[in-house]
């Protein structure tokens, strides 16, 4: 069937022509629609950035129920969590933990990690966090993380482990943390009376950090424990010898410890402390040189940023 006046050819063309058009136009649209969703997108990171996290999430929520892109899923689920809302964090992570993409699942799984720490879920969190433990982009995140949650656990041994699945350098670099785990163990046995065990977690912890302050009080405990008053002293001397947040934490215990030997050892602090200039006493005796809380009371891990061998004595600081 010919139209009158238009053979095929035309028709052919101007079908053509309406396809190009609608391409061009569909093509334009799409664009505009990237462009305010990057523009969105930015606006929110502005507002994540300046810590205006209503208006973040009201961004972050409009793109999540437009768009399916991860990273926008990403960003809406870690803002819920800055602001406590970890359930909603969860559920989002949830949901892209079932991603067909194997990089966005296991994103999506260290992400319900950090919800479950936050949330105080430690169990759930280390669930999360072992599933990752073959992962070569997220291993060393996980192992930190994992450290963490076994010291919030004082699951010291767990601890240790974790300690030796690190790459020898990062050992090294951790051997005093390593220590800590060590003496804690021996701590805990000292308590029960398990001199054996004591004796050897003392060597381990040893071998890791020897001139360790922590590791010279333990020492110097078992000693005690084991009634070797004199082998004691020494070892309560070098423990708190130079340091007067050693001194203001375990003067007394040392005493104690030593009975008849106390005035010696005081006759030996006293010796290398004769040129210091004593500062009135404050309140607090101690203060944490990285996130600053104070405490009354000795902490071999700070209270508040949880770093290990970090607080210092006020007593040589007039404020």
């Amino acid at each position: 069937m010919r139209l009158r006046g238009i053979g095929p050819e035309v028709l052919l063309l101007c079908f053509l022509l309406v396809g190009v058009a609608a391409f061009i136009l569909g093509r334009r649209t799409a664009r505009g629609r990237r462009l305010r969703r990057d523009l969105d997108y930015f606006v929110g990171l502005d507002h994540l950035v300046n810590d205006r996290y209503d208006r973040a999430t009201e961004v972050f929520t409009r793109l999540a129920t437009t768009s399916q892109e991860a990273d926008i899923q990403f960003a809406l689920g870690s803002l819920m969590r800055k602001r406590g809302e970890v359930d909603r964090a969860i559920a989002i992570h949830t949901e892209l933990a079932q991603h067909r993409e194997t990089a966005i699942r296991e994103r999506a799984t260290f992400a319900l990690g950090l919800d479950y720490m936050s949330a105080g879920l430690l169990d759930r969190a280390e669930e999360r966090l072992r599933d990752l433990m073959g992962s070569t982009q997220f291993r060393a995140a996980v192992l930190e993380r994992l450290a963490w949650v076994y010291e919030q656990q004082r699951d010291w041994r767990a601890a240790l482990d974790i300690w030796r699945e690190l790459p020898a350098d990062k050992q090294r670099e951790r051997a005093e943390v390593a220590a800590h785990y060590y003496c804690e163990l021996g701590e805990a046995a000292l308590a029960e009376r398990d001199m054996k065990s004591a004796r050897a977690h003392l060597a381990s912890a040893r071998v890791h950090a020897p001139q360790a302050s922590r590791v010279r009080m333990l020492a110097a405990r078992v000693a005690a424990a084991a009634g070797e008053e004199r082998k004691a002293l020494d070892l309560y001397t070098e423990a708190l010898a130079g340091s007067r947040a050693m001194q203001d934490a375990f003067s007394q215990e040392a005493r104690d410890a030593l009975k008849s030997s106390a005035p010696e050892l005081d006759a030996r602090l006293r010796e290398q402390q004769a040129v210091e200039v004593q500062p009135p006493r404050l309140d607090a005796r101690f203060r944490c040189e990285h996130c600053g809380v104070s405490s009354v009371t000795w902490h071999w891990r700070c209270p508040g940023c949880r770093t290990w061998d970090s607080l210092q004595s006020l007593q040589n600081r007039p404020q």
